[in-house]
C-alpha cells in the first residue's frame, strides 16, 4: 500500500480545490443533519400520544378539533358521565376544552380554553416559569408559542400582553411539553375564551383512562347517547391523521438528505477526477516501481474519503454550534434538535459521499493502460 503521507501530500498540493471540495461537503452534511432532524422532529410530534387519551369529539367533525363544535351543555354531561376515567384527589381527568386559530395582525397561533382538570389529562405539560391561568384572561404559552405566531420571545414573555380576539391577555406563565405540539399552543381559561370568541360552544371532551382497555365502553357510551352527538377517538389516531397529513414532508426532507449525499458525491468524484487527470503519468509510474493498481486506486479512494471526513466534521461542528431551533410549519411548531444521532448521520453521509465520488476515478485511474498512461495518454 501506498503511505498516508503520500495522501496527505496530494491533497495539500492543490489546496484551493480541496479547500472547496471541504467546504461544499461541509454544507451538505449540515443540510443532510437538517433535513433528519427536521423529519424526525415531525415524527416525535405526531408519535407524542398516550394510550390512555381519548377525544370525544362532534359527530360531524370527523378529526378536525378547531372545526369540532360539542353544545357546552352536553360536553359538560360527557365529562360527568363518560365510564373509565381516572380519578386524582377526587377529581375526574375529563377536560372540556375550545380550540380556537386566533390572529394577532398578521401572526396566527393556537389558542385552548381549557378547565383545571386539563392539566390531569395533559400530564407532558409541566409549568417552566410563572404559574397556570387562575384569573380573568390570564394566558399560559407554550415555549413554541412565539415560534408559531412568528413572533420574538419577549413578545409572549411572562408579564407582558398581547392582544387576541379583540381581548387583551397577560401572560403569566410558560410550559413545556417535549416532543408534543401542545408547545406551539397558547392556554387560557375555557370561560374567558367562550366570552372572547362569543362562543355558546366548545370544541371537544379530552378524557384520561383509568385503563386503556375502557376504550371500548367510552366508543359504546358515544354510540349509545345520541342526544349527547360526540364521537369517541384515541389521541394515538387523531394525531395519527396528523402525521398522515406531514408524511409527504417527512419523505421530502429525507429525500433532500439522498440529495444532499449525491451532491457531495459528484464534489468528490469531479475533485478526483481532476486529480486523476492531472497526475496520469504519476500514477502510472507508481504501477511502473511496482506498486499493484489495487494500491493505486485505494489510495485515490483514501484522497476522497480523507476529504470527506474533514468536510463532514466540520459539518458536524457547525450542526454542534448551532444547537437546537425552534421551526414552524403550517400545523404548529417543533423542536429542530441537532442532536448526536443526527449529526453521526450527517458524517456517515459525508463519509458515503467521499466513498461513492472515489470509487470512479479510482477506476479510471488503474484501467488507463500502463504504456498509454506512462506517454501522457489519457
Amino acid at each position: 500500500m501506498l503511505p498516508f503521507a503520500y495522501v496527505l501530500r496530494n491533497l495539500l498540493r492543490r489546496r484551493s480545490r480541496t479547500a472547496i471540495t471541504v467546504g461544499g461537503i461541509a454544507l451538505t452534511t449540515l443540510l443532510v443533519i437538517v433535513m433528519l432532524a427536521f423529519a424526525s422532529g415531525l415524527e416525535r410530534a405526531s408519535g407524542s400520544a398516550h394510550d390512555d387519551v381519548v377525544v370525544l369529539l362532534g359527530s360531524m367533525s370527523e378529526s378536525d378539533l378547531v372545526r369540532s363544535v360539542v353544545a357546552r351543555g352536553h360536553a359538560e354531561t360527557v365529562a360527568a358521565s363518560v365510564p373509565g376515567v381516572a380519578v386524582a384527589d377526587g377529581v375526574r381527568a375529563a377536560s372540556v376544552e375550545l380550540h380556537v386559530a386566533s390572529r394577532n395582525g398578521d401572526h396566527i397561533g393556537l389558542l385552548r380554553g381549557v378547565t383545571p382538570s386539563a392539566w390531569l389529562v395533559h400530564r407532558q405539560v409541566v409549568m417552566v416559569e410563572g404559574r397556570e391561568p387562575r384569573g380573568p384572561f390570564e394566558l399560559a404559552v407554550g415555549r413554541l408559542a412565539a415560534t408559531r405566531m412568528d413572533l420574538p420571545e419577549s413578545a409572549l414573555a411572562v408579564g407582558s400582553a398581547i392582544t387576541l380576539e379583540n381581548r387583551e391577555f397577560r401572560v403569566v406563565g410558560r410550559f413545556a411539553a417535549p416532543g408534543s405540539p401542545i408547545e406551539a399552543e397558547m392556554w387560557t381559561r375555557l370561560e374567558d375564551l367562550m366570552l372572547a370568541c362569543k362562543r355558546e360552544d366548545v370544541s371537544c371532551i379530552m378524557i384520561r383512562l383509568a385503563d386503556p382497555a375502557a376504550l371500548g365502553e367510552v366508543r359504546l357510551f358515544a354510540a349509545r347517547r345520541l342526544d349527547l352527538e360526540v364521537s369517541a377517538m384515541p389521541e394515538r389516531d387523531l394525531l395519527e391523521v396528523v402525521e398522515g397529513s406531514m408524511r409527504p414532508v417527512t419523505a421530502l426532507a429525507r429525500w433532500m438528505a439522498v440529495l444532499a449525499v449525491v451532491a457531495g458525491a459528484m464534489a468528490c468524484a469531479n475533485t478526483m477526477f481532476a486529480a486523476v487527470l492531472a497526475r496520469t503519468r504519476e500514477l502510472a509510474t507508481l504501477r511502473a516501481l511496482g506498486y499493484s493498481q489495487g494500491a493505486v486506486g485505494f489510495a485515490m479512494v483514501q484522497e476522497a474519503l480523507l476529504v470527506a471526513l474533514v468536510g463532514g466534521g466540520l459539518g458536524c461542528l457547525a450542526a454542534l454550534a448551532i444547537g437546537s431551533v425552534s421551526l414552524r410549519y403550517p400545523m404548529g411548531a417543533l423542536m429542530l434538535e441537532l442532536d448526536v444521532a443526527a449529526r453521526a448521520a450527517g458524517l456517515g453521509a459525508a463519509l458515503a459521499s467521499g466513498l461513492l465520488g472515489g470509487i470512479l476515478p479510482a477506476v479510471r485511474a488503474v484501467r488507463v493502460p500502463l504504456l498509454e498512461a506512462i506517454g501522457g495518454r489519457q
